[in-house]
């Protein structure tokens, strides 16, 4: 490959990648508030608005690995920009639409495709162009800023909502997205030239996305429908019922054997296409690196606590102290804000001790602050008394996860980077649905 030298600009490609962690993060938590008000406006039925946010996990979840792997083929840099500018054209849909139909067209498949590409695409980004202490402080940015982010939706999309319009909730995507787009295209250096034409293994992707596609949706219905028997709740797409409630048997068990099924295909494929496609969608070798294989486990874990924590402490403050969504959101902010801290703390530390030092000593204390919250947690527990736990929860989380990323990618060759960044996306989000699901469950 002829590789063209064109200086990067860390501040531009920094601006770039928060810019798109951001709005990525922000899109579904700010429509999980707005969703009273669209179907009043849309005159349309809550389990069909329901699919809209549903779509765009399982969208965002089949593809991240293939829009990874694009990455790795045709360049980041056109991929980061080509991720922007779908995103953004989803969005401006998303924005005027007046049906159900066209909502779910632009959120859940324009712009999941869109995220698809620029989420993994953002992370390589930060691999190949910061080395050394500028990227622990680079992935703890990043990191940062997608735990600020999750935290902020639900008050950033009430306010919109009442205030505005539950549109600006998209609007703000089709001005952001594009200026990332812009300061991506001027930071990042030219992508480089291939010898031959890159070529994407199609048969492997389809069977790849399916198998995501089953795990994501076997996690995100299970609370609903049952891990086996089915609690009497039907299953109905774009008006048409696909599962009976009648029947005795959950969809979920149905969709997690298929999930197996085709994900053990995909194993096999990729071993046997070493010879016949030497650009594997997936490098199984990667999985060998105790760095790659044990840090996935870990974030996985990591993920799993925050995500289930947020949920529960969600439904309980709803549920005992009577609060709306927006004011349940306000509860939990200190979670966002002290993750952002401690994320910076985090690229603070891995530079004089190191990353994994950090990412252990950040689990001990979010660990530390789930216990707190756990012990004094009450019908009357108050605002002030929660925060305290909650803030050290956030810092511990910000700290572990800010740095994960960095050591998961840290002995991926360059050309593997999209790919690598598209399976620990993928494995965030696995493991963000697994967590909602089981102490959703418990």
């Amino acid at each position: 490959m002829a590789a063209v030298d064109v200086p990067t600009r860390p501040r531009f490609v920094m601006a770039a990648t928060v810019a798109a962690v951001a709005i990525v993060t922000l899109d579904t938590t700010i429509l999980n508030v707005a969703i009273p008000t669209i179907r009043t406006d849309l005159h349309t039925s809550l389990a069909s608005l329901q699919w809209v946010i549903a779509g765009y996990s399982l969208t965002l979840g089949s593809l991240l690995i293939i829009g990874g792997r694009i990455g790795d083929l045709f360049g980041v840099r056109r991929t980061f920009v080509t991720g922007a500018i779908l995103f953004a054209c989803g969005s401006l849909l998303a924005s005027v639409a007046t049906t159900t139909p066209t909502l779910v067209v632009g959120e859940a498949i324009i712009e999941g495709i869109g995220a698809s590409l620029l989420f993994p695409a953002s992370l390589a980004t930060l691999s190949r162009t910061f080395q050394g202490p500028a990227r622990a402080k680079a992935f703890a940015l990043w990191g940062g800023v997608a735990g600020a982010a999750a935290a902020l939706g639900p008050v950033i999309g009430g306010w919109l909502t009442s205030d505005y319009s539950w549109r600006w909730g998209f609007r703000i995507n089709v001005v952001v997205a594009p200026l990332a787009a812009l300061a991506a295209h001027a930071a990042l250096p030219a992508d480089e030239r291939r010898d031959r034409r890159p070529r994407l293994d199609f048969g492997a992707a389809m069977v790849l996305a399916t198998g995501l596609f089953l795990v994501v949706f076997a996690l995100t219905e299970a609370p609903d429908h049952g891990w086996l028997a089915n609690r009497g709740a039907g299953l109905a797409i774009a008006g048409v019922t696909v599962w009976s409630s009648a029947w005795p048997a959950s969809p979920v068990v149905v969709a997690a054997a298929g999930a197996v099924a085709a994900l053990l295909g995909f194993v096999r494929l990729e071993q046997r296409g070493k010879q016949s496609h030497p650009e594997p969608l997936v490098d199984l070798g990667l999985f060998h690196s105790r760095a790659f294989g044990g840090g996935l486990v870990t974030a996985a874990t990591v993920v799993m606590a925050q995500a289930g924590t947020m949920f529960v402490l969600a439904v309980f403050l709803q549920a005992t102290h009577r609060l709306q969504p927006i004011a349940a959101g306000r509860w939990l902010l200190p979670v966002g804000l002290a993750a952002l801290a401690g994320a910076q703390l985090g690229g603070r530390g891995a530079g004089k001790r190191g990353a994994m030092t950090v990412v252990r000593a950040g689990i001990v204390v979010q660990l530390a602050g789930l216990l707190t919250a756990a012990t004094i947690l009450s019908t009357d527990v108050g605002w002030a008394t929660l925060a305290v736990a909650l803030s050290m929860f956030g810092v511990g989380a910000g700290m572990a996860s800010s740095q994960l990323t960095g050591l998961i990618l840290a002995e991926v060759p360059r050309d593997r980077a999209g790919s690598a960044s598209g399976v620990a996306t993928t494995n965030n989000a696995i493991g963000a649905a697994l967590g909602v699901a089981i102490l959703g469950a418990v």
